[in-house]
């Protein structure tokens, strides 16, 4: 499931599109929303497909050392406990991920160098030496060894990062959401998982309230854009929307649209959500600029009846 959070940041890259490509129709800047979400997924697609390439290119290297003139005794009898790894033979069989592997016509082959020489720098770890000679080797002990290659080796490849980023203009801001929410996803893998389980979230049904969130949080925004400037007006002093930075200007304004147009959100959640995303994407005094504001929007907010929560309004969302 998404969070509430990662979709208020979507809302905030689409509003700042919207608003530099001079206000384009509202239909085309929610379909480019969507499409900015979905193309979330392939990122999890590419980082499956990456680790199973590596898992290919050692293969290839087992094979290749066989072929020399002179192979040496642990080249014609080499450990092949890594490219049997579980975790890799599940997700190479897995029905759902090789459908969507072709689906995005994913292909290394200008990439192999350099997933080759993230796993020859893995090869040379104790992380990978230990998991080839430990005697009694455990599941857990598979999927270690695949999160410890992922984690410390191939996303920490500045290469593999530039070349994600090439691929999708939003998956550089997306890339901490989906690693977190990926790494979790494989460590609780079973190993009585079959090539039926669903390993590569689409934007289904169970996804329809996070959607429906998103596009409805961007409408008000965009709907409700210039409607609280008169608080910018009163509160800062010789107001000039020219010398205020952009973003600060357009978290405080969906912070403030937030606040008033979304009863179902409790107030301190709305508050945190955008202090923290001044701290993610603007300057360093933008935290206090923000939270300063916001907390002055709201007073008067309050004082004129324009903030009416429901009930449950300090029962957060298990979406939050």
């Amino acid at each position: 499931m998404l969070s509430r959070h990662f979709l208020r940041v979507k809302v905030l890259q689409s509003l700042y599109a919207h608003k530099m490509a001079n206000n384009i129709s509202l239909d085309i800047a929610e379909k480019e929303l969507n499409k900015s979400i979905l193309e979330t997924y392939d990122l999890e697609v590419y980082l499956y497909s990456a680790l199973l390439e590596i898992r290919d290119i050692a293969e290839n290297q087992i094979e290749n050392a066989k072929d020399k003139f002179f192979p040496t005794e642990e080249e014609k009898n080499p450990n092949m406990r890594f490219v049997n790894n579980e975790l890799f033979r599940q997700l190479s069989e897995n029905i759902e991920l090789k459908k969507a592997i072709e689906n995005l016509k994913i292909n290394w082959s200008e990439q192999k160098d350099m997933l080759k020489r993230v796993l020859n720098r893995f090869k040379d770890s104790n992380s990978y030496n230990e998991y080839m000679t430990k005697a009694d080797l455990t599941y857990d002990d598979e999927k270690k060894v695949v999160v410890q290659l992922l984690k410390n080796y191939l996303l920490k490849n500045e290469n593999f990062l530039d070349y994600l980023s090439e691929l999708r203009l939003y998956w550089e801001s997306d890339f901490q959401f989906i690693v977190l929410s990926f790494l979790k996803f494989i460590k609780e893998f079973k190993q009585t998982d079959g090539p039926a389980k669903s390993i590569v979230k689409t934007f289904d049904e169970s996804e329809k309230g996070s959607r429906d969130f998103s596009i409805d949080l961007f409408r008000k925004c965009v709907t409700h854009y210039d409607e609280f400037d008169y608080l910018f007006e009163k509160h800062i002093e010789n107001w000039d929307i020219d010398r205020l930075a952009f973003l600060d200007l357009l978290i405080i304004k969906m912070g403030v649209i937030e606040l008033v147009y979304c009863p179902e959100v409790p107030i301190r959640v709305t508050l945190n959500e955008y202090i923290e995303m001044a701290k993610e994407f603007s300057t360093d005094r933008s935290k206090l600029f923000v939270n300063g504001l916001l907390d002055k929007f709201l007073i008067d907010l309050r004082a004129s009846g324009k903030i009416r929560k429901l009930e449950n309004e300090e029962t957060e969302s298990n979406n939050e």
